[in-house]
């Protein structure tokens, strides 16, 4: 049975993410943060290699995702601006 829904520390939601994304080296990992995770029910595992629970993913999926990096069109810009540039000027 999970616990109840507690607030992760920033650090323990940067260790459930290395966890999901495999990156779960136990030796690189905060011991306090494994234990607490491990507490609430949101990770378990061989004590060498953890990984999500099914509560555990659910919070991994409930954490803010980065923001997409989107291609910047330097050339397509720059020339869009010229244009309009050139347009003013023949105004």
């Amino acid at each position: 049975m999970p616990r109840p829904g507690t607030a992760l520390s920033t650090s323990e939601e940067i260790t459930l993410r290395r966890v999901a994304h495999g990156q779960s080296d136990i030796g690189r990992l905060p011991a306090e943060d494994l234990a607490r995770l491990r507490w609430l029910m949101l990770v378990d595992g061989q004590a060498g290699r953890p990984k999500l629970t099914s509560e555990g993913r659910r919070r991994f999926e409930e954490l803010a995702k980065p923001i997409p990096f989107s291609t910047f069109d330097a050339e397509g810009t720059l020339s869009s601006l010229v244009k309009r540039l050139q347009a003013r000027t023949r105004k």
